[in-house]
């Protein structure tokens, strides 16, 4: 069976200006704070390249419930957009793209977290029966509900 593509997202609104939010999805030193997935896994353990921000930075996890991967920065466009390159090591390596768009009115900020890809048999299975991009869209909107909880009460 040939790869099929997917792509889902999540948005939520954030009461501070854009650049105060890229600032945080732009450091992978933050990203223990806000991740839903350090949240999911109690045994991850996460290494954060030097620098932490930017273009090639990069974010490495294992654990035994979300398993392997790296979330590595391919793209900033300030203070509008990140675009993260997501590898998936677990029984096979699988990649995707992960993006963060930002878009700023008034001072309110709507943040969106994108992801796609391509999936195989396997996924596409997986996908079907546990519903997992469902699944991960409420990861994603836990996350974002964290992040607007910690930008909007250190404001």
């Amino acid at each position: 069976m040939s790869q099929k593509p997917y792509a889902f997202s999540v948005s939520a609104t954030i009461n501070a200006p854009a650049k105060k939010v890229f600032d945080v999805l732009n450091n992978f030193d933050e990203m223990n704070s806000w991740s839903p997935f350090v949240a999911m896994d109690k045994t991850m353990v996460a290494t954060v390249s030097k620098p932490a921000v930017g273009p090639g930075s990069r974010y490495d996890w294992s654990g035994k419930r979300i398993g392997n991967g790296s979330m590595i920065n391919r793209e900033v466009v300030k203070p509008t957009k990140l675009i993260f390159d997501m590898e998936f090591r677990n029984k096979k390596t699988e990649t995707a793209l992960s993006e963060f768009l930002l878009d700023e009115t008034d001072g309110v900020t709507v943040v969106t977290w994108a992801l796609s890809g391509e999936r195989g048999f396997g996924g596409q299975f997986m996908a079907a029966v546990l519903g997992l991009d469902n699944m991960m869209k409420k990861n994603f909107a836990d996350g974002l509900s964290t992040l607007k909880r910690n930008i909007e009460s250190a404001s």
